[in-house]
């Protein structure tokens, strides 16, 4: 317990100083500048896969930042119920600003009248976490966003003091003002792509304003599974000592309201940002250029010490262990959504089972009659967690297939897989799956680029 008391009275200490005008000042600038550092790595990207989809280069893309109002009174704050006081909410805007044309056939790949795809990132993260991505996918859909979710990036960083505890409140912070946005940007329909803890968000949205989302892709994304206290228990029983340590002293934080972004702000700027340099050495080794290193860098770090408040979303959805209070297994199959995909990468953290699993349930309620989303399951090569960066190319496919319903090559190898669906009312676990993988059905994959 004093260890956490030191904890809580270094972050108290640290408190005054980097929640003060000047410091927030300087790091919001200096987050800006990572971020249009950023947009040149994706027009660098967009040049590359000009290469294959034989545009005209990356300077055809309109690429503009926005910042939406969000009235206060829409969110579940305490202190923030005056109408007339303005939240913002911060992202990233990219459309073709001329038609691309189909190799094969020159017929045009998206049409004015479909919805746009947007994108929400995962915990920690921001909107320019798919700098990678974003002109790709500008060619095959009408136009793409990506944002800043509330508390988050460089969008408005509210107290985070919610009217209740509850799960749901929670969720309707990031929920409400995403519809919001919607509403302000008239987005009438959206083809909605959440990653890890966006990805739950997303489920949550989808089961508010149905009529608002086209198709639902879950990119890897936190709390499908249900774990019991049975199952908890039985975990920390059969642990190592080393291992029951670890999620002992994890859990103690936990409960504490300690956040990854709590503890970088208790370091010195030269330790946290040592700290952020060997995280993308460690989980990004596809990132090898100095000069997206440093740009990603400066995004991660500014985004962590910046003041809290989306970050404390965490501990009211999600159990220790990543495994939400409510789990989506039992929630997407109730949704009125009728596409829902998931993407996962072949060396993900997250179990794909859960994907699987929420796939199997729906077959079965088909089976009885009843009204339940398609689902589809997707393995991406060579990448992990965060597949939008490992392996750029084979995600940017593959949520083309997903958010368009259409098959789109962009080059090489295949790094994408589907896994087989769901027949006489059983699926089969990732272990089982080898032989159907390596010669799968032409109806069940999608062919990528490494």
């Amino acid at each position: 317990d004093s260890f956490f008391f030191v904890i809580c009275k270094i972050e108290i200490y640290n408190m005054l100083f980097w929640t003060s005008a000047a410091y927030v000042a300087a790091k919001t600038e200096a987050m800006r500048s990572a971020e249009a550092k950023l947009i040149d790595m994706a027009r660098r990207f967009g040049s590359e896969q000009e290469k294959f989809d034989q545009g005209t280069g990356a300077d055809c893309y309109d690429m503009t930042l926005m910042d939406t109002e969000i009235p206060s009174s829409v969110l579940p704050l305490r202190n923030h119920q005056n109408e007339k006081e303005h939240l913002i909410m911060h992202g990233i805007h990219v459309k073709r600003n001329i038609n691309i044309k189909n190799n094969d056939n020159n017929d045009t790949l998206s049409s004015p009248s479909s919805p746009p795809l947007v994108m929400v990132h995962g915990y920690m993260n921001g909107a320019l976490y798919f700098y990678r991505n974003l002109l790709g996918l500008a060619n095959h859909f009408q136009s793409v966003f990506s944002l800043d979710l509330m508390g988050w990036g460089l969008s408005s960083r509210p107290k985070f003091y919610l009217k209740d505890d509850t799960v749901e409140t929670a969720e309707n912070l990031f929920v409400e003002s995403l519809e919001e946005w919607r509403r302000k940007n008239k987005v009438e329909k959206m083809i909605l792509a959440g990653h890890s803890m966006g990805g739950y968000l997303s489920v949550a949205y989808c089961e508010r304003y149905p009529e608002r989302v086209d198709r639902l892709v879950l990119l890897s994304p936190v709390g499908v599974p249900h774990q019991s206290e049975e199952d908890r228990s039985k975990a920390l029983t059969t642990a190592s000592w080393s291992r029951w340590f670890l999620f002992s002293f994890f859990r103690q934080m936990w409960s504490a309201g300690s956040t990854p972004g709590s503890v970088m702000r208790t370091l010195p700027e030269g330790k946290g940002r040592e700290l952020v340099e060997a995280y993308i050495d460690r989980r990004l080794p596809a990132i090898s250029a100095p000069d997206e290193k440093d740009a990603l860098s400066e995004y991660l770090y500014t985004n962590s010490v910046l003041p809290p408040s989306g970050e404390y979303g965490l501990q009211p959805i999600l159990n220790p262990g990543a495994f939400a209070k409510k789990p989506t297994i039992f929630r997407i199959p109730n949704l009125k959504v009728k596409n829902v995909s998931f993407l996962y990468g072949a060396h993900d953290w997250m179990d794909e089972q859960g994907g699987i699993d929420v796939q199997r349930i729906c077959h079965e309620r088909k089976q009885n009659g009843e009204t339940t989303p398609d689902i589809e399951v997707y393995k991406i090569e060579n990448a992990g967690h965060l597949l939008m960066l490992e392996n750029w190319k084979g995600f940017n496919e593959a949520l083309m297939q997903t958010g368009t319903g259409q098959a789109v090559k962009i080059s090489g190898e295949t790094t994408t897989s589907k896994f087989p669906s769901v027949r006489n009312n059983s699926v089969e676990r990732k272990e089982n799956l080898a032989a159907s993988e390596e010669t799968p059905p032409a109806s069940s994959g999608v062919r990528v680029s490494a």
